[in-house]
C-alpha cells in the first residue's frame, strides 16, 4: 500500500469509527501554500482533508496515519458543530468558535512560537485522540507538547 492509500484508509477507519460521512480526500502542491510545514489540514467549509503531496511521498507510513487521524478528528469536530450533536452545547459552542476563528501554525515548528495554535481546545482534542488511536492500534506513543500534555 502506497503512502495515498495509507492516508485515504486512515481517513475512512477513522471517520466509521467516529461514525461520521468520509470527509472529501485531496492532496496539494506545498507551493500553493504560504506555509510548507503542514502535513495536513481539514477544512472547515469544505468538508475536506486535503494532504501535502511532497510531504505524503516521502514520509513514512506511521507518521501519515498520524495525520489522517488527527485531519479526521478535525472532521469529526466539524460535523458535531454542523449537526450540534455528539458533543455538549458548551463543547460545540467552543469547537464552532476555534473553528471560525482558528489560529495557525507559525510554520516555525516549534512548541514556544505555536503555543496559541497548540492550546486550542479543537488542537487539544486533536492531538489528544490522536495519540491515544496510534497507541490503541499500534502501540506506538505519539510526541505530546508540554504545554498541551495535562490537559490529555
Amino acid at each position: 500500500m502506497n503512502n495515498h492509500e495509507v492516508a485515504i484508509n486512515g481517513v475512512k477507519i477513522i471517520a466509521k469509527i467516529l461514525n461520521i460521512p468520509v470527509p472529501h480526500i485531496s492532496f496539494f502542491d506545498p507551493s500553493e501554500i504560504s506555509n510548507n510545514e503542514i502535513t495536513g489540514m481539514y477544512l472547515f467549509e469544505s468538508d475536506e482533508i486535503i494532504f501535502n503531496e511532497e510531504w505524503i511521498a516521502k514520509s513514512q507510513w506511521i507518521e501519515v496515519i498520524v495525520t489522517a487521524f488527527h485531519e479526521t478528528r478535525h472532521a469529526y469536530q466539524g460535523y458535531c458543530i454542523r449537526t450540534r450533536s455528539l458533543e455538549s452545547k458548551n463543547t460545540l459552542d467552543k469547537w464552532e468558535y476555534e473553528t471560525l476563528n482558528y489560529i495557525r501554525p507559525t510554520g516555525k515548528n516549534n512548541e514556544v512560537d505555536d503555543h496559541d495554535y497548540l492550546n486550542q481546545s479543537i488542537e487539544i482534542d486533536a492531538i489528544g485522540f490522536t495519540h491515544h488511536k496510534i497507541y490503541e492500534f499500534f502501540g506506538v506513543k505519539t510526541f505530546l507538547p508540554k504545554s498541551i500534555k495535562d490537559n490529555i
